[in-house]
C-alpha cells in the first residue's frame, strides 16, 4: 500500500509527530528513536525529505537488518541508561515505550540528557481514556490493544497533564501536549467501529484509538543553557511544596 494512503487511514505518524518534525533542523539533523525496531522514525523522516539525517536506535531485542547507516543499540532500559553520550541528539523520539518502564522519572532525565541543549523531545504513550475502553476479544490473535490493559506489559497510562508536569519538573519546555484523535474517524465511528467490530477487521484498534483520545502526546524542548542530565525539582504551582532533588544516579550503560 501506498505509504501516504497507510498513514491516512491509520491517522499514524500523528500530526503532532509530524509537527515536531517540522521544528527539527531540516538537513543534518541525529534522530535517536528509543524502542526503534520496525524503523518507522527511519522511514518517516526520509518521507518528509529530511536531508543527510543521522539515524540511531535503542531497544531491548536484537536487530537485524538495520537501514543503511541506522546505528543501533541493545539496551535495557529498566536496569541501564540510554547508552548514548550527553547533550548528542537534536529530536529524541520515544513512542509507546515509556508506559512499559518501571522508573519513568529517572528514564525521562535520562532522555534529556541524550539530546542536544535546544533540541526536542516528542513522548507517545496511552492515554487515561485507554483505562475505560473493554478489552480486544476481536480476533485476538492480532494482539491489537482496545484497552490500556491488553498488554500485560503496561504500567500505567500517560494523560497529557502527566507528560506536561514531568517536562517542567525537570526544566523542560512543553511546547505542545494532548490526546491523538482524528475528526474523520470521530465522524465515520458510528459506522466504522460496529462494522469493524462485527466483521473483526485490523482497523478496529485505529478506529477506537482515533475516536476516543487513546493515546496522548508531549513535545518539549530542553532549554539551550542546560547540560546534559537534569535535576528533579517537584512542587505544585502556588503553593509551599517543593523538593528538589539532583539529578539521579546514571544507570551503568552497555
Amino acid at each position: 500500500m501506498n505509504l501516504k494512503i497507510h498513514w491516512r487511514l491509520r491517522s499514524w505518524p500523528s500530526p503532532a509527530l509530524i509537527e515536531a518534525y517540522r521544528l527539527v533542523p531540516q538537513s543534518g539533523a541525529s534522530i535517536l528513536d528509543i524502542g526503534c525496531i520496525g524503523y518507522h522514525q527511519y522511514n518517516i523522516a526520509n518521507h518528509l525529505g529530511l536531508a543527510e539525517t543521522k539515524h540511531f536506535g535503542v531497544d531491548w531485542g536484537d536487530a537485524d537488518q538495520l537501514p543503511a547507516g541506522f546505528t543501533y543499540r541493545k539496551a535495557d532500559l529498566n536496569k541501564e541508561g540510554i547508552p548514548f553520550e550527553d547533550d548528542m541528539f537534536d529530536f529524541v523520539v520515544v513512542s509507546h515505550t515509556i508506559e512499559h518502564l518501571e522508573n519513568p522519572v529517572e528514564f525521562f532525565s535520562e532522555c534529556v540528557r541524550v539530546c542536544k541543549p535546544g533540541g526536542l523531545l516528542y513522548f507517545e504513550a496511552p492515554s487515561e481514556r485507554a483505562a475505560w475502553m473493554p478489552s480486544n476479544l476481536s480476533n485476538p490473535e492480532f494482539f491489537y490493544s482496545l484497552s490500556l490493559y491488553d498488554d500485560p506489559t503496561h504500567r500505567r497510562p500517560w494523560p497529557p497533564q502527566a507528560f506536561y508536569r514531568l517536562s517542567r519538573l525537570h526544566g523542560c519546555e512543553p511546547l505542545h501536549v494532548g490526546r491523538l484523535y482524528s475528526w474523520i474517524h470521530r465522524i465515520l465511528a458510528p459506522l466504522s467501529i460496529p462494522f469493524c467490530w462485527l466483521t473483526g477487521h485490523r482497523m478496529l484498534e485505529a478506529c477506537v484509538w482515533q475516536t476516543v483520545g487513546w493515546a496522548s502526546y508531549l513535545i518539549a524542548r530542553k532549554p539551550l543553557n542546560m547540560k546534559g542530565k537534569p535535576g528533579f525539582n517537584y512542587y505544585i504551582p502556588g503553593r509551599a511544596y517543593t523538593i528538589k532533588v539532583k539529578p539521579f544516579r546514571s544507570l551503568k550503560a552497555s
